[in-house]
């Protein structure tokens, strides 16, 4: 099997996980252990943790070798995970979707009158593509579409770049083969 299929297959079965109240743990036992396994904290918001269990569960199994260098480029920020990936400079980083990549949103605020870029985001991993839309399976999403959730989803998201206020999407991280 591919990496792609491999990490979108993993990602399919945590659909519908939650959280208990203010990130402070998860309804599922085994889910938030294993949350806790790749750094996980209460209180910590968890789209990146998330993103980062369904890679490492996917190179289990296809290349265990690689599990060493996602300890090193997965941080607990989507932002921070996203300069980690580009400084390696070993996987591929692009604005056009695939199946199994990561898709980063970096969060914009306005100060002193300008969209200005924060140190926040949000990540997921890409489902599927059609058009102009992305089909992600998220952790610590809702359906509003905000970066502050309560379960691991399906959503749809448009392929839009465009500089505005909140989440502005980034770009993909592709999964090396």
């Amino acid at each position: 099997m591919k990496i792609d299929d491999l990490i979108v297959e993993k990602a399919i079965q945590y659909i519908g996980k939650r959280e208990l109240k203010g990130n402070s743990g998860f309804k599922d036992g085994e889910f938030q252990q294993l949350m806790e396994s790749v750094g996980w904290q209460k209180g910590q918001a968890w789209c990146s943790y998330f993103a980062e269990l369904i890679w490492k569960q996917a190179y289990v199994e296809y290349k265990p070798e690689l599990l060493s260098e996602l300890n090193i480029l997965f941080s607990s920020g989507a932002i921070a995970t996203l300069y980690n990936f580009k400084k390696s400079g070993e996987y591929g980083i692009s604005k056009i979707p695939k199946p199994g990549a990561l898709i980063v949103w970096q969060t914009y605020k306005e100060i002193d009158g300008k969209l200005k870029p924060h140190w926040t985001g949000h990540i997921g991993i890409v489902e599927s593509m059609y058009k102009d839309v992305v089909k992600t399976i998220e952790g610590n999403t809702n359906q509003s579409g905000g970066r502050e959730g309560i379960e691991v989803t399906q959503k749809f998201r448009d392929l839009d770049f465009i500089i505005k206020k909140g989440l502005v999407l980034k770009g993909f991280i592709y999964p090396k083969e």
